[in-house]
């Protein structure tokens, strides 16, 4: 259940802006899926890191819902989306500090700025229940 929440927030990060940044001069970038674009939605930089975490999250979010036979490796890709969900906040802080120091820019945050944070909750949560149901089925092994 944990999981589907994550590909679904994840999935909806996918789609518009995440954060919008205006500079001194009334000129307006956002930072999203597709990298950073103007007014227009015209791509000025490919943010590759970033595109490539934000494709990686709901993906292996969806592949870890159908381990639940192979709980140990699903354990393992649960942490890992947890892990690049963290890493999804971090780098989209590095880039607006990074902008920030070459151009002054106010920052309008948008509602999809929390979706890493809750994703990573969700998936931490997730985790923790996969790792009961593994020591629930060790110790009904040990019965036998």
């Amino acid at each position: 259940m944990f999981l589907l929440a994550v590909v679904l927030l994840s999935g909806l990060m996918l789609t518009g802006d995440l954060i919008q940044l205006t500079a001194g001069d009334g000129t307006m970038f956002s930072i999203g899926f597709p990298g950073m674009t103007d007014k227009g939605g015209e791509v000025i930089q490919r943010l590759w890191p970033m595109t490539v975490i934000l494709a990686l999250v709901p993906l292996l979010a969806l592949i870890a819902i159908f381990l639940y036979k192979k709980r140990p490796l699903q354990m393992r890709v649960t942490m890992l989306v947890l892990l690049l969900s963290l890493g999804t906040l971090i780098l989209g802080a590095f880039y607006v500090l990074m902008l920030d120091r070459k151009i002054d820019v106010n920052i309008l945050w948008k509602v999809k700025v929390l979706f890493p944070l809750i994703s990573a909750i969700l998936a931490w949560l997730a985790y923790r229940g996969i790792m009961k149901d593994e020591v629930r089925v060790r110790s009904y092994d040990r019965l036998r």
